[in-house]
């Protein structure tokens, strides 16, 4: 059961208007520990107005660059923790933080030769950048296309370092920024060419076909990796299946599902028992309550972290029963298929329920 650790921030500096960044400072007993993959998260737990709350972020550091841990946080509008994050955090500050995880991640080996599409948008440069920086220093021959959307200039998170890498490894990378709201007032006259690293718009279908048309794989052997809101993950995946991209050449990272009107209804005080660290526990589901939060409510500490389907860190086994997934953004069909669920998300559907962790 993975559990938190207390690490010292090491620097706090403002990305952009809306964002920061946390650097920690990992001890050298707990090297291996924090050891992560490109495109990997943290979990960090803060206790806010004598609420415990729980909330991933991705590294934008790269585990092979010279460089400390670090995540990357957008303030959300109403966000107990990002806005907490962007205020408050300075250096010196403990957090208690639990180990990387997350299966959005780039395999990247020396030997490698592919073209790699990064497609992101707001917030979702921050596992985007990690895979980036990793790709161009670890895999020579490998090449880097890459389209970034945000509203304005002011928006641009790690504008500076995206310069950085354009200057040094100008032959294998390709940036194009787009800008749904550009405060130039000549912004309406800008043209995309490969003269002009801008482009107005969003990071839609429309977009991602052009992309790809003006800057074709020069490794035919080309995996996409896609990482933002709802919206522009479904627009830019219609655009590969346009195109006749596979689904295993396709890895995606969701920063916040669609807006939820679901109204399926839940089995009221359906019986569940939860196998949890070796303890069979019985527990009551009340209306409304998901099945995590069913546990944490009595006394008990699954694994979790972001409640909104995305991580998949509370992921468990059904055994018995039936259940609805309000939201799921982390298992792929085949795991649903096999059993597993998102217990953030997971309401019961029979009067009992059965479940696994592992």
């Amino acid at each position: 059961m993975p559990k938190f650790y207390q690490l010292r921030i090491q620097d706090v500096k403002k990305e952009a208007q809306d964002s920061t960044s946390v650097a920690f400072d990992v001890p050298n007993d707990l090297y291996e520990t924090f050891n992560y993959k490109a495109g990997q998260y943290l979990t960090l737990r803060f206790n806010i107005n004598r609420e415990d709350v729980r909330r991933s972020y991705s590294l934008c550091s790269s585990p092979v660059f010279e460089e400390p841990l670090r995540i990357g946080v957008k303030r959300v509008n109403g966000g107990l923790v990002s806005n907490h994050i962007n205020d408050n955090l300075k250096v010196g500050d403990l957090v208690e933080v639990m180990p990387p995880d997350g299966r959005f991640y780039a395999d990247t080996k020396k030997e490698n030769y592919k073209t790699y599409y990064l497609f992101s948008a707001g917030s979702g440069i921050t596992p985007i950048l990690s895979i980036l920086k990793t790709v161009l220093l670890t895999e020579k021959r490998s090449f880097v296309h890459m389209i970034y959307g945000n509203r304005s200039h002011d928006s641009i998170m790690f504008s500076t370092e995206l310069e950085q890498l354009q200057n040094d490894y100008k032959d294998r990378f390709v940036l194009v920024q787009t800008l749904s709201r550009p405060k130039s007032k000549w912004s309406d006259l800008w043209t995309t060419s490969k003269d002009n690293s801008f482009r107005k718009g969003r990071v839609d279908t429309e977009a991602v076909e052009w992309f790809i048309n003006e800057y074709p794989p020069y490794a035919q052997n080309a995996e996409y990796y896609i990482c933002g809101p709802g919206t522009m993950i479904e627009n830019t995946k219609k655009a590969l299946k346009n195109i006749d991209v596979p689904d295993e050449r396709i890895f995606i990272e969701s920063f916040g599902g669609k807006d939820s009107k679901d109204t399926t209804e839940a089995f009221e005080n359906a019986k569940l028992t939860a196998i949890l660290n070796g303890e069979t526990i019985q527990a009551s589901i009340p209306k409304g309550k998901t099945i995590l939060r069913t546990l944490i409510d009595a006394g008990k500490e699954p694994p979790y972290s972001c409640e909104g389907g995305v991580c998949s860190t509370c992921m468990c086994k059904l055994k018995t029963g039936k259940i609805h997934m309000k939201n799921n953004l982390a298992l792929t069909d085949k795991e649903v298929e096999q059993g597993y669920i998102l217990s953030c998300q997971s309401i019961p559907l029979t009067e009992t329920i059965e479940v696994e962790y592992k």
